[in-house]
């Protein structure tokens, strides 16, 4: 039983994409940040990536350290944990879920909880003025815009504008509401990954939420699994927590 690691993210999916891909709600997280990584490789030196084979030679347990971000833990063997600081020596925080969370030694401090929602059933379009549509190159500077207003309320939040913006404009991954022509509301959406696809950030500008249902609806088209992340939202219903925790003491 071992850790294996790498700084490539191919890797990291040719070792462990069987395990993550059998339970797509627990690791959206990994799948979708493994799946933008892939598609737009880095070379910054503190990314790293990690999986755990049990002693069958199974692969049981995984983690990705993206740039500029802490890790994120797949559930993990006891095991597993026990080696987990050789593995990414240096560590202070660690986003894990919940279940797992006080199993691992050191890190005893909550810093931000999220709860993973899963859609029942499509909320229908609500009865706004407007129309959805895919939001298309010419609207990057508004995108952009967007994107800088929803970080300015995080300011924390080391997500970069690839993620949010390029990345899913690039592959028809924005659906925007307009009215009378005017986009005033968007909802992004992850690429699909093994059946699953989570939406989001949503940018509403003060109006209405028809972009985020509206993605939704698209989403609930082709996957199997549609997740958001943090509030609730009708046809949703919440499946599990994570939480970024921090070493003791930090």
């Amino acid at each position: 039983m071992a850790w294996s690691t790498s700084r490539d993210v191919r890797e990291l999916t040719a070792a462990a994409g069987e395990f993550l891909a059998a339970r797509p709600v627990d690791h959206t997280l990994l799948l979708t940040e493994a799946a933008y990584l892939t598609a737009r490789p880095s070379t910054a030196p503190d990314q790293l990536y990690g999986w755990w084979r049990s002693g069958g030679g199974d692969v049981t347990g995984a983690f990705l350290r993206a740039p500029a971000h802490p890790p994120i833990l797949s559930c993990l063997p006891r095991a597993a944990i026990e080696e987990l600081p050789y593995a990414l020596p240096g560590a202070d925080r660690l986003g894990v879920d919940a279940r797992t969370a006080g199993l691992i030694p050191g890190f005893d401090r909550e810093i931000f909880r999220v709860t993973v929602h899963r859609l029942r059933e499509a909320p229908p379009i609500p009865p706004v003025p407007g129309r959805a549509r895919i939001a298309v190159p010419s609207d990057r500077p508004l995108l952009a815009e967007w994107f800088h207003r929803l970080m300015a309320e995080a300011p924390d939040d080391p997500t970069e504008q690839a993620y949010v913006v390029d990345e899913p404009l690039a592959r028809g991954g924005i659906t925007l509401w307009e009215v009378d022509g005017v986009p005033v509301a968007m909802a992004g959406s992850s690429p699909t990954v093994a059946g699953m696809v989570r939406v989001g950030p949503v940018y509403a500008a003060g109006g209405p939420h028809a972009a985020f249902e509206a993605a939704c609806a698209a989403a609930r088209s082709h996957a199997r699994d549609v997740l958001v992340l943090g509030a609730g939202a009708p046809g949703f219903e919440p499946v599990l927590d994570r939480v970024l925790l921090a070493r003791s003491g930090t």
